[in-house]
């Protein structure tokens, strides 16, 4: 999914914090060069609590763009 295929509607954003909730994922992840996620479950949470908190001010879409990257990363390593 590229990033201008990532869903910002409710039912979509509200479905990939779901899946961060719920996955099982690693203590850590090597998303890129530059991105490089010691604690996942901190990172997961901040995401969420930015979400929650100002969806759906388009301002914080980066915050969704980053779990949508963290469910590919985890799927294409499965």
């Amino acid at each position: 999914m590229s990033q201008e295929e990532y869903q910002f509607d409710e039912a979509s954003v509200q479905a990939i914090m779901h899946w961060a909730e719920t996955a099982q994922l690693p203590k850590e992840v090597v998303l890129s060069e530059s991105e490089h996620i010691y604690d996942t479950s901190l990172y997961v949470r901040a995401n969420i609590n930015d979400i929650k908190q100002h969806y759906p001010d388009a301002f914080y879409n980066p915050a969704i763009i980053r779990l949508y990257r963290l469910k590919e990363f985890i799927e294409s390593n499965n």
